[in-house]
Formats: structure tokens, sequence, C-alpha cells
């Protein structure tokens, strides 16, 4: 068996809004299994720090500026890492963002900023580099969706929408490719601490007592336990899963035990 420390030993994985969160999570749990991260930022500043505080810890790490939404964007990404290292075997698509609104006073600039980047920006990244790993004959996309996209919560139309959809296009697209040596899977993770969580508590949209009580286990989730699973979905103990979605949710999505399938 692989050791845990070489488990993606040599393999270069591009890691989408990887600045911190969940994402800096990833990066950094793929370092520690022997990948060379590859930051994306839209944020130039916090995407050098991510990448130096992973070198600082002795891992490979870079960074580059990276709008997700611009297909020239994502183009001249994915030219660098090859130029860099000749192949790409991991995209995790993970940029996004929350905003929370009563449906009928969402303002337009709301919705079409979280579409772009959470779905258009998936799918341009998907194509991109699922070029290479097609040519290559081989790879793993991982997307960040979440049990938002099993069923609603108030307030937030946009990023449910966006969220099923990942859903859908990872089994469509998984589907497509399970026969071209391409993987594509999802994690769906539950509420989670990061500092989107910690914006939403502290405009009171949110209730860490109440997210807490409404979860199975108890307590929401640490970044680290969506990052362990995020790195086995992509490495070869996961080689015959494709095409689905994994909840990382303490039990949230299947428990009715409380009123209501949400916590506003």
């Amino acid at each position: 068996m692989t050791p845990p420390e070489s488990e993606l030993a040599g393999r270069v994985a591009i890691i989408t809004g990887a600045g911190r969160g969940i994402g800096l999570a990833i990066a950094r749990n793929f370092c520690e299994a022997g990948a060379t991260a590859v930051i994306a930022e839209l944020d130039a500043d916090a995407g050098e720090q991510a990448a130096q505080a992973l070198r600082d810890e002795g891992h490979d790490a870079w960074a580059r500026q990276c709008d997700v939404r611009s297909r020239e964007s994502v183009d001249a990404l994915v030219e660098a890492v090859q130029t860099r290292h000749g192949c790409i075997d991991i995209l995790v698509n993970n940029a996004g963002m929350n905003f929370v609104s009563p449906t009928e006073c969402q303002p337009d600039s709301d919705w079409h900023l979280q579409v772009d980047v959470m779905l258009n920006g998936v799918f341009i990244c998907t194509r991109a580099v699922g070029t290479v790993m097609l040519r290559q004959q081989s790879g793993v996309i991982l997307n960040i969706s979440s049990i938002a996209g099993y069923g609603a919560w108030p307030l937030r139309s946009a990023y449910d929408a966006v969220k099923a959809a990942v859903i859908s296009l990872t089994e469509n697209v998984g589907c497509e490719w399970a026969r071209r040596g391409v993987r594509v899977v999802s994690v769906a993770p539950g509420v989670t601490r990061t500092n989107i969580l910690q914006s939403l508590v502290d405009q009171g949209v949110a209730s860490l007592d109440q997210y807490n009580r409404r979860t199975p286990m108890g307590r929401v989730a640490d970044v680290e336990e969506i990052a362990s699973v995020a790195r086995f979905l992509v490495s070869d103990r996961a080689s015959y899963i494709t095409a689905t979605t994994l909840a990382v949710d303490g039990g949230w999505v299947a428990w009715d035990g409380l009123p209501g399938k949400a916590a506003v």
C-alpha cells in the first residue's frame, strides 16, 4: 500500500479559489501527499500568500492569478501549468462565494456573479483542463458542490441552483469521459467553518448554534475534514468512483429529525 505521504507524489493539481478556506486546506492536504499545488486565485495577493505559506512548510506550490469566468484567463493558466510541468493530473473546481438575500430583492449582479463563477467557471475550467486530461488519457476533476444543491435553503436561491447544477454537471461529464481515462467527481460539504460562514454569522443571517443543533453529529465541519475526503476522491483508492457526489455533512441531508430540511 502506498504510504499517505506519497499517495499523490509527482501529480500536479490545480485548485481554484485556493487562497483561503476549503481550497487552501485541499491544497495543503494534496501537498502533504506529495503533489504539486497550483493555487489559481482571482485575488493575486491571496494566492501568492497561500503558495508561500505552503512553501514555508516545505511543500511544492506556486500561484497563478486566474479569473475562472474568463476562457482566456483559464487557457493562460492551463498553458502555464503545461509549460512548467508537462501535465495536469488533478483539477479542483473550488472558487465560489455566497450572497444572501430574499429572492425578490436579489440584484441581477449577485445572481449573475454566482452563476458565472460557480457554474460557468466550473464548465470553463473543466473543458480546458479536461481537454488536456483526455489527451493524456488520465486525470481527475473534483467539483466542490454543496448540500445546498440537494434542497431549499431560504435566501440562497442562486447559490442553491448553481450547486444543484454542479452536481448534474458532474454526473454528465463523468459519464461522458468514463471510458476515456478521466474521472469527474464532486464533494458536497455540509456547513463548514470558513470565512464565508463567519461572515454570515456576523451579519446575523446564520446561527452557528442552530447549525450545530440541526446537524446529527452536533457540530459543523472543519475545512480539513472536507480536504481529506477530496484527497481520497482524487487518489487511486477511488479509481472506481466517477460521475457522483459525496456529501460530507455530518448526516445533515439524511436527517429529518427537526422541522424543515434547512436551517436559515
